[in-house]
């Protein structure tokens, strides 16, 4: 979805113009048809992946002359009183144009789905709208000239003139793997708030309602949620995200979450599905054959499995694509995988893609998770001795000092909390949405939509009622949804996670030792460009020669950091 909406003053091209340019920019994310709709003051535009709305269906979606014009990205599954929750009875949007309307429903908590919304009004006037846990991307430049709103940073960059690289998110992105202050990496360039409800109109963008945070959908209630609660918010969530037109498939693990997604699946009889794997060199994730998951029932049996080895040269070579995929650079080494991954689902012919983002954040899955207990100050969570080295290496004290700050202002207030219920808060945004980013991008820049079980069906709220401390002990993780599905899945009772990423530790100061130095060195000037202190990218570098495997991270961030550089540079 693409929007540029009306200019005060006015840009250099009309609105409509510019939208234009803008939607074709995305037109990867919308192989079904686009269009744009408008004037010279306001417009709308979209890219359009067909999954239930009509082939016929007009693109942005709209009726007659006078009604509403609808650019829409993403799905409702359920419309009802109480949809969000999981609980009364609910109704299924035919797709297209009655997808959007639903979509645009005033009421908290009335619809279960994630999506994406601007309505054109007849007046010109441009309300936007995006799911409360914002699992549909959605950005917003302000400039002189007006605003303009977009699914992905890049149709953003040229809109009103270049868009400025801000050093501040700089500093944030090589301290902490991520920009923590509420912008992006540009200066103009910010996150449309997840839940929120904004009006554009003549050039400008104002808040007109904030919906319900993540934090507050997912706050306990007064009873937790049981095992078997648990599971049938599972089954529920599962049936909602499997309404789809077009073909489906299911991205597999081998870990607890995707497993318990096939689990599902078997049980109700799919015995025709496409499913895909990464299997990354010496983690243990990723799987070559289905009967390693241990699924009971035969459905399974009839799935078409496919899987693709990933191995450090992969990784490297990965990485300019997918920093352009994502319009910014990333610490998470699975992005390359994961764009690798979004390949292989298209070429197996699935255009929807059932994964399990959102299970870790929701139900504690991380093995970092296990610091909570004890855990005194939550800032002690995010830093590490050896970021903070190397950025005040890179960048200098002044700049580490600020990123510092940033992260304590963006943390929750904790009222007298323990810090893990603070981290726990911060996670479902500050963790959960560069990961729903890398989902969105990286898939539809292959026509693929991506789903997200574990983000619907109630499970949010379920899981938002069990305290920390009974989602991760003794050594385990995830321990209420291991609990719930223990008697058909009981090795993963005592299974240790393994993450979907790449070892950099081994990797880096290893077989791509050298090319990670080759590559980062070519990018030496553009990292300058931006504040950073050559001999500290140096010194980055002479420790992963040395096989400092604690520096891994860093330097693929600086790596990731120069392929984004050279990517703006075109």
């Amino acid at each position: 979805m693409s929007l540029a909406p009306g200019a005060g003053p006015g840009p250099a091209n009309g609105a409509r113009a510019l939208a234009r340019t803008a939607v074709g920019r995305l037109r990867h994310r919308g192989p079904d048809g686009h269009g744009v709709v408008g004037t010279d003051r306001s417009a709308v535009a979209m890219a359009r992946l067909r999954v239930r709305s009509r082939p016929d269906d007009l693109v942005p979606f709209r009726t007659d002359p006078g009604a509403p014009v609808f650019a829409y990205n993403g799905e409702v599954y359920a419309v009802g009183d109480q949809a969000w929750s999981g609980t009364g009875p609910v109704s299924v949007p035919t797709g297209g144009l009655d997808e959007a309307e639903a979509a645009d429903c005033r009421e908290h908590g009335c619809l279960d789905g994630m999506y994406a919304l601007a309505r054109l009004a007849q007046d010109g006037s441009v309300e936007i709208t995006r799911d409360p846990l914002g699992i549909k991307p959605l950005y917003l430049r302000r400039d002189p000239k007006g605003v303009a709103v977009a699914s992905e940073v890049a149709a953003l960059l040229d809109v009103f003139g270049p868009a400025s690289v801000r050093p501040a998110a700089i500093a944030q992105f090589l301290l902490l793997g991520r920009v923590v202050d509420g912008g992006t990496c540009f200066e103009d360039i910010e996150p449309v708030p997840p839940g929120a409800r904004l009006l554009l109109k003549e050039g400008r963008a104002e808040l007109r309602e904030d919906r319900p945070a993540a934090s507050a959908l997912v706050s306990p209630r007064p009873r937790p949620a049981g095992p078997q609660e648990l599971r049938r918010a599972v089954e529920r969530a599962v049936d909602r995200v499997l309404v789809s037109d077009r073909p489906v498939g299911l991205a597999l693990s081998g870990g607890l979450d995707s497993t318990v997604l096939a689990l599902e699946l078997s049980r109700r009889g799919v015995d025709e599905l496409s499913t895909v794997s990464v299997v990354p060199h010496g983690n243990g994730d990723g799987v070559r054959d289905l009967t390693a998951l241990g699924l009971p029932g035969r459905a399974w049996r009839g799935w078409r499995h496919r899987w693709v080895d990933f191995g450090p040269g992969d990784l490297l070579d990965g990485v300019p694509d997918a920093v352009a995929a994502l319009g910014e650079p990333t610490a998470l080494s699975s992005v390359p995988m994961y764009a690798a991954l979004a390949r292989l689902a298209r070429d197996s012919g699935v255009v929807v893609l059932l994964v399990g983002e959102g299970a870790d954040e929701m139900f504690g899955g991380y093995r970092s998770y296990l610091a909570w207990d004890g855990l005194t100050a939550a800032e002690d969570f995010y830093l590490e001795a050896e970021r903070e080295r190397a950025v005040r290496e890179l960048l200098g004290t002044d700049a580490l000092r600020s990123a510092r700050a940033a992260l304590s202002a963006a943390l929750p207030q904790s009222g007298g909390r323990p810090a893990a219920d603070v981290v726990r808060e911060f996670e479902l945004e500050h963790s959960l949405e560069p990961l729903l980013r890398r989902a969105d991008h990286l898939l539809m820049a292959q026509g693929v939509e991506g789903r997200v079980p574990f983000l619907h069906g109630g499970l949010p709220r379920l899981a938002g009622s069990l305290p920390a401390d009974a989602l991760v002990g003794v050594g385990q993780t995830k321990v209420p949804l291991r609990q719930a599905y223990a008697v058909e899945l009981p090795h993963y009772l005592q299974e240790v996670k393994k993450p979907f990423r790449a070892p950099l530790g081994d990797w880096l100061t290893g077989a791509a030792r050298d090319r990670l130095a080759a590559d980062v060195t070519a990018h030496r000037d553009r990292l300058a460009a931006v504040g950073l202190r050559p001999h500290g990218v140096e010194a980055v570098l002479r420790r992963v020669r040395a096989g400092d495997a604690t520096v891994a991270t860093t330097a693929f961030a600086l790596l990731t950091l120069g392929a984004w550089l050279a990517w703006l540079d075109g």
